[in-house]
């Protein structure tokens, strides 16, 4: 029981870098995009192209993340269920 609980805290951990990896390139385009406008290196049809890509980059990241949260709660709650089981049966 106690490697199920270690694996997905791995798991978890790994959907969190990826989701802190995506904010991280989510500001990126947008600064990169807004720094470029103000300064007159792009115009605003790159501008809205940065800022599209800026969402793909953060629902690339944001989608795993929820997928995978949602995946392991649900194999915790069925750990949890059958450790009550387990230990109600004792009782």
């Amino acid at each position: 029981m106690m490697l199920e609980i270690e694996k997905s805290k791995l798991n978890r951990e790994k959907s969190l870098l990826l989701l802190d990896k995506s904010l991280l390139m989510y500001f990126a385009f947008l600064i990169v995009g807004v720094v470029g406008f103000v300064n007159k290196f792009l115009d605003v049809r790159y501008l809205n192209v940065m800022i599209v890509l800026s969402f793909g980059v953060l629902a690339v990241g944001l989608v795993p993340y929820m997928l995978t949260m949602g995946k392991e709660e649900k194999k915790l709650n069925v750990l949890i269920e059958s450790y009550r089981k387990k230990n109600g049966k004792r009782s």
